[in-house]
């Protein structure tokens, strides 16, 4: 079962303050010169699996970015308030992989985890506004009433997504 991940802080530091802009910001300059090669994913998605993916995505997203900018205190809220639909699209995406992929769902979903996980962190510490994107991430998505996580989702895509197909007749075109 996939459930939202409750972190705690090994700083020394507070989780929201000013100097955790500068660890992004270190990283930033290592890590842009790596090149992340894009998720891969063949197949289509229902529009169930396609609003798994994206509110999974998000928490993906949050978490990197909490991570990487001393805001679990954030994360954790935002992984509270939105406990259950957390839960829901965590085990609504564990059920497309153990369907598409059978016995090595779990290692298959494990992969796109952690390949989705790599490419939010190097495609965030690229920018030098990583840890301002993020608090702006938590700061509207901490706005949105429980019960609107997907819709916040839908209107805001984690860039590590990647494109997904649409198994219904008209395909949907995604930026």
């Amino acid at each position: 079962m996939i459930a939202a991940l409750v972190l705690g802080s090994c700083s020394d530091k507070a989780p929201d303050s000013a100097a955790s802009a500068q660890p992004a910001e270190a990283t930033a300059s290592a890590t842009a010169a790596r090149a992340v090669t894009p998720i891969e994913f063949s197949g289509c998605v229902s529009p169930h699996e396609r609003e798994a993916f994206e509110v999974y995505a998000l928490r993906i997203q949050a978490l990197v970015g909490a991570q990487s900018c001393r805001m679990t205190d954030r994360f954790n809220k935002f992984a509270i308030k939105f406990r259950g639909e957390l839960t829901t699209e965590g085990k609504a995406l564990r059920s497309y992989y153990q369907k598409k992929y059978g016995k090595s769902g779990d290692a298959s979903l494990d992969k796109f985890v952690t390949d989705l996980s790599n490419t939010a962190f190097v495609d965030g510490s690229a920018k030098n506004d990583f840890c301002a994107a993020t608090t702006a991430l938590f700061d509207s998505v901490m706005a949105a009433p429980v019960g609107q996580l997907a819709a916040f989702s839908a209107e805001h895509r984690a860039t590590a997504l990647p494109a997904l197909k649409s198994c219904d007749a008209v395909a949907v075109k995604r930026p």
